[in-house]
C-alpha cells in the first residue's frame, strides 16, 4: 500500500503547502483513503500538486474533534460527492485548549453534523477485511500538552478524557499499518490496543503529542525517552510528525533510530 503526507506542519518539497495539523492519504487494492483533513484546503493544494484525484476517495476517517483534524470537512464536501466519513459520536463535541485565563476552542464545525455521508462511531468499527476503526484504547497518557485540553459541558469546563478519539488500522497486501491523529490517549496504549485487533503490525504513522504549539513547549526528557523506550519493545517503524515535534523527534530519534521517521508534507511511504 501506499501512504503520502498530504498535510503536516512541515514540508520536504517547497511546492507543496505546510500546515500546522494532519492529513493523510492511503491507497490500498480496494480503497482510497483520507485519514484527516487538516484545517482548511491545503490538503486540497497538496493533493493536486502531487497528482491525487480526491473525487475518487471512498473512504475518510477522522480520528478526532479537534479542527486541526477535521477543520476541512467543509472544504472536502465541495470536492467529494461519494465518500463515506465516519467520525466518532462525540467529535462534535465543543473541545477548547487552555491559554493562561482564555479558553480558546478548537472544535469541529458542529453544523456540519447533520449530513447523510457521516458514519458516527464508537468502540470499534470494521469497515472490510482492510480497514478498522478502533477508540477502545485502556490508559491514559498524562502530559503537559493533554492536561491543557479541555471539554465545555453544562456543568463549566473539565479536562479532556479524548473519549472521542479514535485510530485506523490497515491491513493491505499482507501488510498492516497503524493510523493514529494526535495519540492523545498515548501511542504506546493505542499500539498494545491495536495489537488486540491485528497482532502484527509493521508501521505506526500520526502524532504523539510531545509538543504544545500554544506555548511552543515540548514535555520534559524524561517523559520523551520514558516514550521512546516504550516503542522500543515492538517490532515497528514509526513515523511521526505533527504534534510530536522537532526536538521531541531528536531525542527519541537518539533512542531508536531507523525504527523512527520523521513523516512531513509530501513524504511517501510504501508498504
Amino acid at each position: 500500500m501506499k501512504i503520502i503526507a498530504l498535510v503536516e506542519n512541515t514540508t520536504k518539497d517547497k511546492a507543496l503547502k505546510p500546515k500546522h495539523g494532519l492529513s493523510v492519504y492511503i491507497e490500498t487494492f480496494k480503497h482510497k483513503v483520507l485519514f484527516d483533513l487538516g484545517s482548511d484546503d491545503s490538503f486540497i493544494f497538496n493533493a493536486h500538486k502531487l497528482g491525487i484525484d480526491l473525487a475518487e476517495i471512498d473512504t475518510v476517517v477522522i480520528s478526532h474533534g479537534h479542527f486541526d483534524h477535521g477543520g476541512a470537512l467543509a472544504d472536502f464536501l465541495k470536492v467529494n460527492s461519494k465518500a463515506k466519513i465516519y467520525i466518532h459520536r462525540l467529535a462534535f463535541e465543543p473541545y477548547y485548549i487552555k491559554v493562561l485565563f482564555f479558553k480558546i476552542h478548537i472544535g469541529l464545525n458542529k453544523t456540519l453534523v447533520d449530513n447523510d455521508r457521516f458514519v458516527l462511531t464508537d468502540n470499534i468499527t470494521k469497515i472490510d477485511e482492510e480497514l478498522l476503526i478502533f477508540s477502545d484504547v485502556k490508559g491514559a497518557f498524562s502530559t503537559k500538552s493533554n492536561n491543557v485540553l479541555m471539554k465545555k459541558t453544562t456543568n463549566g469546563y473539565i479536562n479532556d478524557d479524548f473519549a472521542h478519539e479514535q485510530n485506523l488500522i490497515v491491513t493491505s497486501g499482507g501488510k498492516s499499518i497503524l493510523l493514529s491523529g494526535c495519540s492523545h490517549k498515548g501511542i504506546a496504549n493505542i499500539l498494545s490496543t491495536a495489537k488486540n485487533h491485528q497482532p502484527i503490525i509493521q508501521a505506526a504513522l500520526g502524532g504523539f503529542h510531545l509538543y504544545n504549539p500554544a506555548t511552543k513547549s515540548t514535555e520534559p526528557p524524561e517523559v520523551i525517552h520514558h516514550l521512546a523506550n516504550e516503542l522500543s519493545a515492538h517490532d515497528v517503524v514509526f513515523y511521526t510528525g505533527h504534534c510530536t515535534g522537532r526536538k521531541a523527534f531528536e531525542i527519541m530519534r537518539n533512542s531508536l533510530g531507523d525504527k523512527l521517521q520523521y513523516f512531513s508534507t509530501g513524504t511517501i511511504v510504501d508498504v
